[in-house]
């Protein structure tokens, strides 16, 4: 008798877990715009020019996140909503990088002029 109470018991505890880990919690709107401002965020700090191949990336698995949210596919929805995040996130530090190096090499080209001037003041001085 203990047995079967026990073996009822551990079933109706497995189909209960069974039944909560099979609920999956929707994606919000709120979660689909936060990760639509992370696009924004990517195309603003210049990700069109200097990361087109990831912005593309991020829009596509965007578009596919709110396609499997209109379908009630929020398993989808939120590995999509992933990946866009991801990409957006390598486009943006891919722009943000590619600006800085942009700025170095104007910083490198004036401190060179700079250092020519020095010198060619350098050598007017030393001429009797």
């Amino acid at each position: 008798m203990r047995n079967v109470i026990g073996l009822t018991l551990g079933i109706a505890i497995s189909c209960s877990a069974i039944g909560c880990a099979s609920k999956v919690v929707p994606v919000t709107p709120a979660q689909l715009a936060e990760t639509e401002a992370t696009v924004r965020g990517a195309e603003s700090a210049g990700a069109f020019e200097r990361a087109p191949d990831l912005l593309r990336k991020s829009r596509q698995a965007l578009s596919a996140a709110q396609q499997a949210t209109g379908k009630g596919d929020h398993t989808v929805a939120r590995k999509r909503l992933l990946e866009t995040t991801t990409y957006a996130e390598a486009a943006r530090a891919r722009a943000e990088a590619e600006q800085k190096k942009g700025e170095a090499a104007t910083v490198r080209q004036q401190a060179d002029e700079i250092e020519a001037k020095a010198k060619a003041m350098q050598q007017q001085l030393q001429v009797p």
